[in-house]
């Protein structure tokens, strides 16, 4: 079997591949057709991409109403999905009325400083270099530095905090901080926006998950994973045929 190279990785590429690493493959070796997307992904985009437009405002001192720039991602999200879109309990209708609100009840924080912040860094000599952006970075009222991921949840605290403390260490390594954040926005009845401080993984933890991965990417392990996710898999009638 030949061996897989990639010239950089990311907290994305890294999740998705221990996610369901045979849905990795079909994405990113295969380059297979997606079958379908998920709603959920559609709609954490488009807030991703309107509360992202609400910091930038911040930054720049600009106005900007980000209960309507959500509607406005969703829509562009929804066009851009280019395949039939898998609906949970939630409808169209419903996650609009939900994002709406959400960003709605978003403030920016104040000190903000950098916002989509592009980054390369070099974890280990056997790693490709690993790419990402971050969502925010900002000064405390106390001239700290703090690095902040923005996460959507159904409660108004994260409770599974490992993978976003794997993301906040990668950060750590591009731009050293003294904070480190989840900005939770909760998807409750009365929409809920919290500041989580979260504890970064240790270096060492960091490099050693990345070699682990990278070892699993580059030598063809592309199992499945099976769970609730594989209904709305955008490779989902191909896996079952190949099962």
């Amino acid at each position: 079997m030949s061996t897989l190279t990639l010239d950089h990785l990311s907290h994305s590429q890294i999740q998705s591949f221990t996610m369901c690493p045979r849905k990795w493959n079909y994405e990113k070796v295969d380059k297979a057709p997606r079958e379908q997307v998920g709603s959920a992904l559609v709609f954490g985009i488009a807030v991703h991409d309107a509360l992202a437009a609400a910091n930038e405002a911040a930054l720049t001192g600009e106005g900007y109403d980000a209960a309507a720039g959500f509607i406005s991602a969703w829509k562009v999200s929804v066009a851009e999905a280019s395949v039939p879109i898998i609906y949970g309990k939630d409808g169209s209708d419903d996650l609009m009325a939900k994002g709406r609100a959400l960003a709605a009840a978003y403030t920016p924080p104040s000190g903000i400083i950098g916002v989509e912040q592009p980054f390369t860094v070099e974890l280990d000599p056997e790693l490709p270099v690993v790419q990402g952006r971050i969502d925010l970075i900002r000064r405390t009222e106390t001239g700290e530095l703090a690095i902040a991921d923005l996460k959507t949840s159904s409660s108004r605290l994260l409770t599974e905090t490992d993978g976003v403390e794997a993301q906040l260490a990668l950060y750590h390594e591009a731009y050293p901080a003294e904070r480190h954040e989840a900005v939770v926005l909760g998807k409750l009845k009365s929409p809920t926006v919290t500041i989580q401080p979260i504890t970064p993984w240790p270096r060492q933890q960091l490099v050693r998950h990345y070699r682990d991965v990278h070892h699993a990417m580059t030598n063809g392990v592309r199992y499945a994973v099976r769970g609730w996710q594989c209904e709305s898999c955008s490779f989902a009638n191909r896996c079952r045929k190949e099962s």
